[in-house]
């Protein structure tokens, strides 16, 4: 990279579509600030990050949603936001919903089912989401995990509410990937997000093979995860040129509007 830190000529679009903001318990995070975040980003290339805060997907909800906006105001058309709910305040899903949606720069849900009490991601309490989803198209980005909601969980609600992209957190990589692309492959609203699975040798290829490359969307778990490490198993896989682009960044701007103006009243 250059002295100025500016990418080359040549250096794609660039989406990190899952992203974190802030302190979390038990977990050493340095530079977890949006300042910082944006300093990785410009040393990496990284155009735009979908942003969601630790807070958001854990005790304060709320406060993780503004946390967001504020981000998203400081660093506008570099930062977006994922609104992120509990289901355990199910009154109140709907109503943050629209709060945060009334801000442009949020451009999808962020659901952690885990960390809510593993409350099932079918169950009544997320029926909002979905339902604002479908309405306005919004993507929703849900973890999969060995312990959480099975496969078989995604699949109905992707059948459901086909109009939602889903996507599929760490792309279902505790499932077994073969597993993964058994579900996937006949649903076109389904889309994987890379975070995590970029670290091992040849899951880019093996995707990108079995699904073509139209349904991955990087991601890093920025500060939570270290970006580099991410990005690099993306840049040096052993997959086209144009595979790489629309890993990295084409797809996640179609899916997130990345262009779309995100500027409200102060």
């Amino acid at each position: 990279m250059p002295a100025d830190r500016t990418p080359p000529t040549d250096w794609p679009l660039v989406v990190d579509a899952h992203c974190h903001l802030g302190a979390f318990r038990n977990f050493h995070i340095p530079g977890n600030d949006i300042d910082a975040m944006v300093g990785v980003m410009d040393l990496l290339g990284v155009d735009v990050a979908v942003v969601a805060a630790h807070a958001g997907i854990y005790a304060d909800y709320r406060f993780g949603n503004d946390q967001v906006m504020a981000a998203a105001r400081r660093h506008p058309g570099r930062v977006l936001g994922y609104c992120c709910i509990n289901p355990n305040y199910a009154g109140e899903v709907r109503d943050e919903l629209e709060r945060c949606f009334a801000d442009p720069a949020f451009r999808g849900v962020k659901l952690h089912p885990e960390l809510h009490g593993d409350y099932p991601l079918d169950g009544p309490a997320y029926r909002p989401v979905w339902e604002f989803a479908a309405e306005r198209g919004v993507p929703v980005l849900s973890h999969s995990y060995f312990a959480g909601d099975p496969l078989a969980v995604f699949a109905a609600l992707a059948d459901e509410y086909p109009s939602v992209p889903l996507l599929l957190g760490h792309a279902g990589l505790d499932y077994g990937l073969d597993r993964v692309v058994d579900v996937v492959a006949g649903r076109p609203n389904i889309h994987l997000d890379m975070t995590g699975p970029l670290s091992w040798d040849g899951v880019v290829e093996f995707l990108v093979r079995e699904l073509g490359s139209g349904r991955l969307v990087y991601g890093s778990d920025m500060p939570f995860m270290n970006a580099a490490l991410q990005l690099g198993g993306c840049v040096y896989a052993r997959v086209d040129r144009e595979d790489k682009e629309r890993i990295l960044g084409t797809n996640a701007a179609t899916i997130f509007r990345v262009g779309v103006e995100t500027e409200v009243p102060a």
